[in-house]
């Protein structure tokens, strides 16, 4: 049991889990099998919003580049060879038997960071702390999560399992708790996901104390300059014109996983 499960669980209730993998790549695929024009828009609208018009049906496809070019189709078919709906749906079932009982449905989505100029990989990651209590009721309503396997990143069985027990983690403890704001609790948010998903440290241990170093004393930053540059470290922070903090490349997940390990 990771920690902060025992929390959530009580018992009797395991059994009255519904979580439900829902598989949309077919969806995607067929969208991008079409040409690059207004008429694949149009569809793409259609696909995402209710019979009225007037609210969003499948939150996952928002996140989706409607536009995206060839090599977004490409990797597409790549998961799908892979089995990846397969693979995301019994990493579904398994989160289920983990997890307090929370009905949620849940995708596998692809988001074009590689050439599409649609989404920014760390500033979509680094939304989610500044989300406000209405649009986070907003979502929590929808009871969809999304998944993302990013175009930029070779797709893997594994990474897709890893992800989609990561991705539910933190969805379930934003179903029950607060969203964290501060980098402290966020290493906590990030770590225990992580660790859930059964994910190996990738930091030597002489690194993972430096950056402890460097970190501890901003557990409280919650400024988004700040935990983006102490999460993702010092090519992200230059990549987003913040200030560096000295920290390789993802340190500070590398970090959070170690605390939730110890």
């Amino acid at each position: 049991m990771c920690p902060g499960e025992r929390s959530w669980s009580s018992p009797g209730i395991l059994s009255e889990i519904m979580l439900e993998y829902v598989p949309l790549l077919h969806h995607l695929e067929a969208l991008y099998r079409m040409p690059r024009d207004m008429a694949r828009f149009k569809t793409y609208i259609g696909s995402i919003l209710n019979a009225q018009g007037d609210d969003v049906e499948i939150p996952p496809l928002v996140v989706a580049n409607p536009m995206a070019r060839e090599h977004a189709l490409e990797y597409v078919q790549k998961l799908l060879e892979l089995g990846a709906e397969e693979v995301a749906a019994r990493a579904t079932e398994a989160a289920a038997r983990r997890l307090p009982p929370t009905g949620l449905k849940v995708s596998l989505m692809v988001l074009d960071d590689a050439r599409g100029g649609w989404t920014s990989r760390h500033t979509t990651v680094g939304s989610l702390w500044s989300l406000e209590g209405r649009a986070l009721a907003r979502w929590k309503r929808s009871a969809w999560v999304t998944v993302p396997c990013w175009t930029s990143e070779p797709p893997s069985p594994e990474q897709i399992r890893r992800e989609t027990l990561r991705v539910l983690h933190q969805s379930v403890w934003a179903m029950h708790r607060p969203l964290p704001k501060d980098l402290r609790t966020i290493l906590e948010f990030e770590g225990q996901a992580m660790r859930f998903a059964e994910t190996e440290q990738w930091m030597e241990a002489e690194e993972l104390e430096y950056t402890w170093a460097v970190i501890e004393p901003l557990s409280a930053a919650a400024d988004h300059p700040t935990l983006s540059a102490a999460l993702y470290g010092d090519p992200v922070a230059y990549s987003l014109g913040y200030p560096p903090l000295g920290l390789s490349k993802n340190a500070g997940l590398a970090l959070a996983l170690h605390l939730a390990s110890s």
